[in-house]
Order: C-alpha cells, then structure tokens, then sequence
C-alpha cells in the first residue's frame, strides 16, 4: 500500500478539559470537541463533513483545471441528520454545491466527477467495512 493512499489521524485527550480532543494528521493539529465537551471546537460529525466538502471542492477544481474550463468558485455544504431511530448512524446526508462561472451542463460533468471518483463521498453514500482493535497498557 502506498502512502499517498494511505492517510492516518491520531488523537489525545487534554487534561483537565473532558470532551475536548487534540487530532494529528502529519504536521497538522486540530482541536475538536465531543457533543458533550465545552463545544467551541469543531465536533466529529462536523469532522466527517468537513470532509466531504473539501474533497468536493478540490475535486471540481481540478476537474475543471485539467478539462479547461474557467471556474470562478466552488461552494459546498453538508448537512447530516443523527439516526432518531438508531442514533448511532446518519440518517441522511445532503451535500449542496454552486459552481460558479460555467453553465449548468459543465458544472453537472464536474459535480458527477465528483461523485464518480471521491472516496470520501463513495464511502458515505455506500459504506465501508471497518476493523478495530483494542490496545491497553
């Protein structure tokens, strides 16, 4: 497996602030808060949308570079809703983008490009297995 397929995130608890978190990926730190934590810092679930939104943003970018086309901003959101019925899942997922600067035909090419090729999107939309292990003192 290479490692420009590969991408790791570790984290930490903060001493004395329950629910807050430090993240690690590379040389990057981010501060993060759970639902029950002092709720100033970004959450996991905003986390995973984060995500989705930046992935869409840089894969309709360059999408665009590479196939030409003058595009004079991208703007995404995402919402999520909490499972009412099984909380521990999303319910549902919207992603919302505006391609500015290019017609309605273009900024469809560019969006199903983004849906055809974004890992993080394909991943949400059709699940993933996953594995855990436990590691103690």
């Amino acid at each position: 497996m290479s490692e420009a397929n590969t991408a790791t995130v570790s984290g930490h608890t903060i001493a004395g602030v329950p629910g807050r978190f430090v993240l690690d990926a590379r040389t990057n730190h981010v501060i993060t808060d759970s639902r029950f934590g002092p709720g100033e810092s970004i959450r996991a679930g905003e986390l995973l949308l984060s995500a989705l939104v930046s992935c869409a943003m840089a894969n309709i970018e360059a999408t665009a570079t590479e196939s030409g086309y003058t595009v004079s901003g991208v703007r995404v959101s995402a919402t999520h809703v909490r499972g009412v019925a099984d909380p521990t899942r999303y319910d549902h997922t919207r992603v919302t983008v505006w391609v500015h600067g290019v017609d309605r035909t273009v900024a469809e090419t560019l969006v199903a490009r983004f849906t055809e090729t974004c890992p993080i999107y394909n991943t949400v939309r059709r699940g993933s297995g996953i594995e855990l292990e436990l590691c103690t003192d």
